[in-house]
């Protein structure tokens, strides 16, 4: 079965002209949405607004993805009440920025499939890691409760194991979603540092934390034998993206994180009030086979 993308209107990507759908790229459906509901807040900005600003992202519109929610492996699967998927409602500023810093195959390939969403799977990190593990290059996607969106490309995909790994492709990015005119913010690697600061007076604490502290202790041994600390490490107690700060950290249950500053990535904290952030939505897409 196909899963609907939207919570508005169906949407035939087939029949739209680029310049009716505004945004420029197809999301692939077959069942109809559910029943109309409020916009999100990335469809109550005007799309002529998105595109004519300063500094927008431009690529041609044959290099905008299809967008493939698919869930023919996932018998029964729906978008759960109230949810949505993330990357189809940002609108295409958050998806032209991710593909002018892609690397140079991964920019022409034409669709991008939805490998985890908790709108569909339900929250559950190895359903993650059973779906997209090791299947190569990926996006992983977050909503804060803020609505601000962020994530990380990660070269080598999601490879849940006991060592770091990554590639100077690797980047990170946030959608701050703030008022005024919405600008996607890349950041790529752009130098070695040392792991994790051990001395921060605002680090988050209570006992639901102690998974963040034991991942750091992990990144810490490896921040001292990688090669660069914009790495990646996961394993059962969650996902870090940079080791230097981390860039990124989500936690096992999927429900909360943390982002720091990375020097690795020369990035700021990528959530809308950090460094900890409630997680409200999060997938990971991948590229689908040519």
């Amino acid at each position: 079965c196909r899963c609907p993308a939207r919570r508005g209107g169906k949407l035939k990507a087939e029949d739209a002209t680029p310049e009716a759908r505004g945004d420029g790229f197809d999301v692939e459906l077959g069942a109809p949405p559910s029943p109309a509901a409020a916009p999100t807040l990335a469809n109550s900005q005007d799309a002529d607004e998105r595109a004519g600003a300063p500094g927008a992202a431009e690529i041609p519109h044959w290099q905008m993805p299809q967008l493939i929610v698919e869930c023919s492996q996932r018998p029964g699967a729906r978008i759960h009440k109230g949810t949505s998927v993330i990357l189809p409602d940002a609108g295409g500023d958050l998806i032209a920025g991710i593909v002018t810093n892609l690397p140079t195959l991964l920019q022409i390939k034409p669709c991008w499939q939805l490998g985890y969403s908790m709108a569909v799977d339900g929250v559950s990190l190895r359903t993650m890691y059973r779906q997209v593990g090791d299947t190569g290059p990926c996006l992983l996607i977050v909503e804060d409760s803020s609505n601000c969106i962020f994530g990380a490309f990660l070269s080598e995909g999601i490879r849940p194991g006991q060592r770091c790994y990554g590639t100077h492709e690797c980047f990170v990015f946030r959608y701050p979603r703030a008022a005024g005119a919405w600008r996607t913010q890349v950041f790529g690697v752009v130098q070695s540092s040392k792991g994790p600061s051990s001395a921060r007076v605002d680090e988050p604490h209570g006992e639901h934390w102690a998974n963040y502290f034991e991942a750091l202790r992990k990144c810490q041994a490896w921040a001292n034998v990688a090669t660069t600390s914009a790495g990646v490490f996961c394993d059962h107690l969650g996902i870090v993206v940079g080791l230097d700060g981390p860039a990124l950290f989500i936690d096992q249950n999927l429900l909360r994180g943390v982002s720091w500053p990375s020097a690795a990535f020369g990035s700021p904290c990528l959530a809308a009030t950090g460094p900890d952030f409630v997680v409200r939505n999060l997938e990971v897409w991948r590229w689908a086979a040519p």
